[in-house]
C-alpha cells in the first residue's frame, strides 16, 4: 500500500507541472497510437463498409487499373478513390490481409486525432492539446469506427486539418503556407468522401467573414491561386477520367450519390437511416466516458499562461460554428450512426476545457462526480458479469440472432442478439471494469485535491484496456459480421464447379469479394435492388447478375451445382421451393445467422 501511495504521489505531481503533463501526454498518445496500428490486424474483414472497400480495391488490383473501382464487376460509383488507392499502396507493402487493408485508417485517426492536438495546442497550451486528443482517441465511438474501414474517417481528418489551418491564418502571421495546407486538407478529404470536405469550412468561413473584417481579411489571404490550384489539381482529373471512361459519371456521383445521400434522395436508397433521437443518444454513448464530464464545462475557468485571452472568444465562437454547421448539414440525409465524427475534435476540444484550468482550484462536483460514476458503473458492471458468468441456464448455446439486414445500425447490432449471447465477453467484461474502476477511483482522488489534468490523463490511460477489448469482442462476433467462414468452404472447390448466388444486397456479404479466391467468376443476386440505374446501363452485363426469383430457380435446378447463400430465416421461404424443384438440395455450412446450402447432394462437404 506504501508503494501505492508513493507512485500515486509522484504521477499526481508529475502530472501537475506542465513539463510532466507534456511527457504523461505524449506517453499515452504514443501507447494510443500502437493500440490503433496493433488493432489493425483483426478481425477478419466484416461485411458491409469493409467488404466493400477491400473488395473493391483487390479487384483493381487484379485488373491492373488504379482509375476505376468495381465490385463483383461492376463500377463502383458511390465513393472516390482515395481509400481504395491507400489500401492498395498498403497491401503493395504487406500484402493482402487484413493489417494492410486496415492499416491506411488507423493512420487516418492518428492523423485527425494529430489535428485534435495541434488545434488544442493553439488555443490552450499544450496540455490542453494532449487532453483533447486523447479524448477524442479513447472515446468509445471513435475507436470503433476508428477501427472499421470506411472514409468517414479520412473525410473527418481533413476537416480537423482545414479548420487548423483556418484557425492559424486568424491567430497567427500572414504565412503562404497556411492558404496551401487549407487547400490540400480540403482536397485530400474532397477526394475521401466528396464535396463535405469543402463545404464545411467554407460555410464556417463565410459566416465569420459576414461578423468580422478580419475574418474577411481571413479569407482573402487563403482565397489564393496557389492552394485552389492545388486543390483543383488533387481533385479533377480523377473525375474528368472517370467522365471519359463512364459518360454520364459526373452527373451520378454529384447529382445521385453526394447530393442525393446529403438530401435523402438517392435513388435507389443503399442504407437505412437513423431516427434523429436514436442518432442524438448514440453521440452522447459514443463519447463516453467523456460525454459524462459535459456539465463541468460550465466551471468557472481562470486565464492561464497557456491560454490566449483576446481570442478565447473566437475560439469558442469556432468551434461552435464548426460543430453547428456540420451537424446541421445532417438533418436531411439518411443518418448513420458515425455521420457526426467530423465534429468529434471541436467536441473534444470543449471537453477538454475543464480538465486544463487553474490546478489549484478545488474543483465543483459536476466535474468530480462523472470520475465517481464512472468508478461505480465499473463495479457494478464487473458484479453482474460475475453473476452472469455463474448463471447456468445461460451456459446453453444462444439461438435467435437477428438477421444481417436488421443489424445495420450499432444499438441494432447490439439488440440483435440474445441476451445470452454476451456470456462470451464476460471475461473482457471484467478486465475492462477493472481498469475503468481503478482509473475512475484514482481520477476521482486526484480530481477532488484540484489535481484535474492527472486526473483526466489517469482516466485517458485507463480507457486503453476496454478499448482493447473492444477489438477482441470483434473477433467474438464475427461470424455474425463477415462472409469469411462461407469465402474459406467455397475456396476449397473446384471454380469450375460452383456457381454462387446471395439472397440480399451486396452489402450484407460483401467480405466474400475480398476472400473468394478465384474472382474471375462474378456472383449473382436475387432479391436485391441497391444497383443504380446507371451502372446497371452504363456497364454491359451487369443486369445478368441481378436475378429474380424464376430466374434463379432455373439455376437451380441445373446439373451444375448452385450455391445460395441466404439468412436462415429466408429457409422458411426457400425451402418448399428447393422440395419442389429439386429434393437434392442440402444444406453444407451455418456461418452466424446465414446459412449455404447447395442444390446437389452429392457436391459440397459434409455438414459444418
Amino acid at each position: 500500500m506504501h508503494r501505492f501511495r508513493s507512485l500515486f504521489g509522484r504521477f499526481s505531481l508529475v502530472a501537475s507541472g506542465s513539463g510532466g503533463a507534456d511527457v504523461l501526454g505524449l506517453f499515452a498518445l504514443l501507447l494510443l497510437g500502437a493500440l490503433y496500428v496493433a488493432e489493425s490486424g483483426s478481425p477478419v474483414i466484416l461485411d458491409d463498409n469493409e467488404g466493400l472497400y477491400a473488395g473493391a480495391a483487390r479487384e483493381m488490383r487484379a485488373r491492373g487499373d488504379w482509375i476505376l473501382p468495381t465490385l463483383d464487376g461492376m463500377p463502383r460509383c458511390q465513393k472516390p478513390p482515395l481509400l481504395y488507392w491507400l489500401i492498395l499502396l498498403s497491401t503493395s507493402l504487406f500484402g493482402e490481409n487484413e493489417f494492410a487493408v486496415r492499416l491506411p485508417q488507423a493512420l487516418a485517426a492518428l492523423a485527425w486525432m494529430a489535428a485534435t492536438y495541434s488545434f488544442g495546442a493553439t488555443l490552450g497550451g499544450r496540455s490542453h492539446g494532449w487532453m483533447a486528443a486523447l479524448i477524442l482517441g479513447t472515446a468509445f465511438g471513435a475507436f470503433i469506427f476508428g477501427h472499421i474501414l470506411m472514409p468517414e474517417i479520412f473525410l473527418a481528418a481533413s476537416i480537423a486539418w482545414s479548420f487548423l489551418f483556418l484557425w492559424k491564418a486568424f491567430t497567427e502571421e500572414e504565412k503562404r503556407w497556411q492558404g496551401i495546407g487549407f487547400w490540400l486538407a480540403i482536397g485530400f478529404g474532397t477526394i475521401a468522401k466528396g464535396l463535405h470536405a469543402l463545404f464545411y469550412p467554407l460555410v464556417v468561413l463565410g459566416i465569420l467573414g459576414l461578423l468580422s473584417c478580419r475574418w474577411r481579411k481571413v479569407a482573402v489571404r487563403l482565397f489564393r491561386w496557389e492552394g485552389i490550384a492545388l486543390f483543383l489539381c488533387l481533385v479533377i482529373p480523377w473525375y474528368l477520367v472517370m467522365e471519359r471512361r463512364l459518360p454520364g459519371f459526373l452527373f451520378e456521383q454529384f447529382g445521385n450519390e453526394q447530393f442525393g445521400h446529403a438530401l435523402n434522395r438517392r435513388i435507389p436508397p443503399d442504407a437505412g437511416t437513423v431516427r434523429l433521437p436514436v442518432f442524438l443518444s448514440e453521440q452522447a454513448i459514443f463519447l463516453l466516458p467523456w460525454s459524462l464530464f459535459a456539465a463541468a464545462l460550465w466551471l468557472p475557468r481562470r486565464k492561464t499562461a497557456l491560454s490566449l485571452p483576446g481570442n478565447e472568444k473566437a475560439g469558442t465562437l469556432f468551434l461552435g460554428l464548426w460543430i453547428l454547421v456540420t451537424f446541421l448539414s445532417l438533418l436531411p440525409s439518411s443518418l448513420q450512426d458515425y455521420y457526426a465524427l467530423s465534429c468529434y475534435p471541436a467536441l473534444a476540444l470543449f471537453l477538454a476545457r475543464p480538465f486544463c484550468t487553474a490546478q489549484e482550484e478545488r474543483p465543483g462536483w459536476t466535474f468530480w462526480t462523472p470520475f465517481a460514476l464512472i468508478a461505480g458503473l465499473a463495479a457494478g458492471a464487473g458484479v453482474a458479469a460475475i453473476a452472469f458468468w455463474w448463471n447456468t441456464e445461460l451456459a446453453q448455446p444462444a439461438l435467435g440472432a437477428a438477421p444481417v439486414e436488421a443489424r445495420d445500425t450499432f444499438l441494432a447490432a447490439i439488440l440483435g442478439f440474445p441476451f445470452r449471447t454476451w456470456r462470451a465477453f464476460v471475461p473482457l467484461l471484467l478486465s475492462a471494469s477493472l481498469s475503468l474502476f481503478l482509473g475512475g477511483l484514482v481520477g476521482l482522488s486526484l480530481a477532488r485535491r484540484g489535481k484535474r489534468l492527472a486526473a483526466g490523463l489517469c482516466l485517458a490511460l485507463a480507457m486503453l484496456l476496454p478499448l482493447a477489448d473492444a477489438g477482441r469482442g470483434f473477433q467474438l462476433l464475427e461470424d455474425y459480421f463477415s462472409s469469411v467462414k462461407i469465402a474459406r468452404y467455397l475456396n476449397a472447390l473446384p471454380a469450375s464447379e460452383r456457381r454462387i448466388v446471395a439472397d440480399g444486397e451486396p452489402n450484407f456479404f460483401s467480405s466474400l469479394f475480398f476472400y473468394l479466391q478465384n474472382r474471375k467468376e462474378s456472383i449473382y443476386w436475387v432479391h436485391s435492388t441497391s444497383a443504380s440505374s446507371f451502372v446497371l446501363q452504363s456497364w454491359p452485363g451487369s443486369r445478368e447478375l441481378y436475378l429474380s426469383e424464376e430466374e434463379f430457380l432455373e439455376f437451380w435446378r441445373e446439373e451444375k451445382p448452385v450455391y445460395l447463400i441466404c439468412e436462415q430465416s429466408a429457409m422458411n421461404r426457400w425451402q418448399p421451393l428447393f422440395d419442389r424443384t429439386t429434393s437434392s438440395w442440402k444444406a453444407v455450412l451455418g456461418c452466424g445467422t446465414r446459412v449455404l446450402v447447395v442444390n446437389r447432394r452429392e457436391a459440397g462437404k459434409p455438414m459444418q
